[in-house]
């Protein structure tokens, strides 16, 4: 876990010992924002960071939601402190890895870069259900993208709850619907400078989408 700076969780303890309660206005879908009966303060999640705000003045607490599972508010009638627990990469099962690595070392790009399937190294992920597979290959052919890329930092992405000890406030993330039938396979050559992003129909045993990237020699 991550804590947050105690600078920056000063005003949380204001929020709850202000009004003894913390009132939360949603939608069915997820948090819009956090605020007090008897005060001005108020979290919101806003451009996908969570943002503490008083007096006309905001604080960003936690600048990027996209690597963030769970946000933890304890200890708020002593010493505040907020925690945040890190998202981690979701998994293909082993008989989809297996499934997905055999629709690519099976496609003629493939084959011709790679002497044996090991001379390479493969990085697989589900995909949401909402992200075109075209959008999956381009964003995992580059070497700079985060697999945060596929989720939501909005407020549809995270429901408020009381915590299960007094003096606890806990905002957790809804994960996105992930697709059964489609997985992202990254395949990248060992002593080679090229980089295939590719999107399998596990169903079908097909190839939905596929980007090769090739870097600058050196």
């Amino acid at each position: 876990m991550q804590s947050v700076p105690r600078s920056r969780v000063v005003l949380v303890l204001s929020l709850v010992l202000l009004s003894g309660s913390l009132a939360v206005f949603g939608t069915v879908t997820g948090i819009t924002s956090a605020t007090t009966a008897a005060t001005d303060y108020e979290f919101t999640i806003e451009n996908g960071a969570l943002v503490e705000t008083s007096g006309g003045t905001n604080e960003t607490l936690v600048a990027d939601l996209r690597t963030v599972q769970r946000i933890t508010i304890t200890n708020l009638d002593t010493s505040p402190v907020v925690q945040t627990t890190a998202r981690e990469p979701p998994e293909l099962t082993r008989p989809q890895r297996k499934q997905a690595k055999q629709i690519v070392t099976r496609e003629e790009a493939i084959t011709d870069t790679l002497a044996t399937p090991t001379d390479a190294v493969y990085t697989m992920r589900p995909i949401p259900i909402a992200i075109p597979s075209d959008r999956a290959a381009v964003s995992g052919a580059d070497p700079d993208t985060t697999w945060g890329r596929f989720v939501a930092a909005d407020e549809s992405a995270f429901t408020v709850q009381n915590g299960t000890a007094s003096g606890t406030v806990v905002i957790n993330r809804t994960d996105p619907q992930r697709s059964d039938e489609r997985a992202l396979v990254v395949v990248e050559p060992i002593n080679q400078d090229v980089r295939y992003s590719i999107v399998v129909d596990l169903q079908n045993e097909t190839i939905d989408a596929f980007v090769r990237l090739r870097g600058t020699p050196a």
